[in-house]
């Protein structure tokens, strides 16, 4: 007696030990403070200054140990001031010089275009547990280069914060237009000397998921917005101004590309294809400079950004008669002149993923009007037969049959359902690409004499997010099986997410689509 108690009181104190070192984070930022500058001239400065303490060795190893720093060297210069690791016990050890590594950005790497761009990888050196990372950085850029001051700065990082600061500082004369989105903190505003600074200062900032989407769409991370343009439509106006009238490479491929169209939807469909068969490349707007190649460049290089595709799309659309403009995606916010051209998630002429989650964020034409986009059904009404025989589904011992049914992995189920269930519980909202109706009936068609073992039975979940239903109705030689899913909540908060994990565990169950019958004796 004894001796289980002994065993459970250590294993009790091993759990008191375990359980916050588990919790704990791999590192953690005791500052992160950054600084953009418009000067009167034109020019700009952005400063990094981190320090970011390391407490397990996939953080030294993995998530940081080593910073990147994109910039075009043609237009802009970047500084290091500092950078340095201050070790666990004060030792201070500057990073070398062959520590700092200048290389193409991954995402110019295929499109000779932007190999002007640079990428200095940081590698920070004298690494060990309880050390902490110094790095302060600028990043100055000449007049002329960025049209206005575009900020849109993501507030949470993968390891926690302890104080994180954010401060614009714009002539007084400019205007600025800023918002934190998904959060509360305001800001210090002050005016001296010219200079109008505003700073926004958050203290204790949790990190967000590591292995969890987040999004500012989903309102579930932090987001500081802010821009010099007069307004959304002036933004907008640095892009439309590149997007070019048909000339003749974009009249002559659009006319090749159609040749045998019989109908606008397929002129779409084949100009569609082609564009999204040309390479791609990921480099931002912000990355490009908010510059688009010429389409005319695009058509001959066979690759492009997705802003360049996309006014090429449209471009050889027009040319061919088909009306179309391009869109932008922002985020929402309260002031709608807040977010620049940094803040566009995507610029299209048509995409169904975002016609799925329009209500969660700001479409726009190239005049900044408001666009309702056209949904594409996610409505599922699907009928299979499944034929039960005594030489159909798999044998299995003692005259047993296993049959599955056909419609399981179809729709919701195959991708979807089982990515976003991935705990009981979620810390952060989750936001669904689309809100499935789908409809599955299989006719079990029974012969042989078979004998039905396991089948599903009729169940029924109603609550908030949504509905799931199973109907089992038999006779003698046929028996129909109804499964029905329907969602109608997209966003899905934290207390809603059990509701929504306990729909698509009973929809997922393979017990739920296994049919065991016997053959005849």
């Amino acid at each position: 007696m004894k001796n289980i108690h002994y065993y459970i009181t250590t294993l009790v104190v091993l759990l008191l030990i375990v359980a916050p070192v588990k919790a704990a984070s791999e590192a953690e930022f005791g500052k992160l403070h950054k600084t953009y500058i418009l000067h009167t001239d034109g020019s700009q400065e952005m400063r990094v200054q981190k320090e970011l303490t390391l407490f397990t060795h996939a953080a030294m190893n993995r998530l940081y140990g080593e910073s990147f720093i994109i910039y075009n060297p043609e237009f802009q210069e970047l500084k290091i001031h500092e950078s340095y690791t201050r070790q666990k016990d004060g030792n201070i050890v500057k990073t070398p010089e062959n520590a700092f590594v200048e290389v193409l950005p991954s995402a110019a790497a295929d499109a000779p275009a932007y190999n002007g761009l640079k990428e200095m990888v940081v590698v920070h050196t004298g690494l060990e547990l309880g050390a902490t990372i110094y790095l302060d950085y600028s990043v100055i850029t000449r007049p002329g280069y960025l049209p206005e001051l575009d900020v849109c700065e993501q507030v949470e990082e993968l390891s926690p914060i302890k104080e994180y600061v954010l401060s614009l500082s714009v002539p007084e004369s400019k205007p600025l237009h800023y918002e934190l989105l998904n959060g509360k903190t305001a800001p210090a505003v002050k005016t001296e000397g010219g200079v109008k600074t505003v700073i926004w200062t958050l203290k204790n900032v949790q990190p967000r998921p590591y292995m969890l989407d987040v999004s500012l769409a989903a309102g579930n991370v932090q987001a500081i917005v802010a821009s010099t343009y007069a307004s959304k439509a002036d933004a907008l106006k640095v892009i439309k101004q590149q997007l070019e009238s048909n000339g003749k490479e974009v009249s002559e491929l659009a006319k090749k590309l159609t040749a045998n169209a019989q109908s606008p939807e397929q002129k779409t469909k084949q100009l569609t294809a082609y564009v999204q068969g040309l390479g791609n490349c990921r480099l931002s707007l912000s990355q490009t400079g908010y510059r688009l190649r010429p389409a005319a460049e695009v058509i001959r290089s066979a690759y492009g950004t997705e802003a360049e595709k996309a006014a090429l799309l449209a471009a050889l659309q027009q040319a061919s008669g088909i009306q179309t403009e391009i869109k932008a995606v922002f985020p929402k916010t309260v002031n709608k002149d807040a977010a620049g051209l940094a803040t566009v998630s995507k610029l299209f002429v048509t995409d169904n993923a975002v016609a799925d989650i329009q209500d969660f964020v700001s479409v726009v034409n190239m005049d900044a009007q408001p666009v309702v986009l056209e949904t594409v059904s996610h409505v599922i009404s699907q009928t299979d037969t499944l034929r039960v025989t005594a030489k159909t589904g798999k044998a299995l011992e003692a005259g047993y049959r296993r049959f599955e049914l056909p419609q399981a992995r179809s729709g919701w189920a195959a991708y979807e359902g089982r990515s976003t269930v991935v705990n009981t519980t979620r810390p952060v909202n989750l936001l669904l690409r689309y809100l499935p109706d789908e409809t599955y009936t299989c006719i079990v068609k029974v012969t042989d004499g078979m004998k039905p073992i396991v089948l599903p039975t009729d169940k029924k979940i109603e609550n908030s997010v949504g509905s799931m239903e199973v109907t089992v109705k038999r006779t003698a030689d046929e028996i129909e099986i109804v499964r029905t899913l329907k969602l109608k909540k997209q966003l899905i908060t934290p207390a809603e997410y059990p509701a929504y994990y306990r729909l698509m565990s009973e929809w997922m169950d393979a017990d739920k689509s296994t049919l065991l019958f016997q053959v005849a004796k």
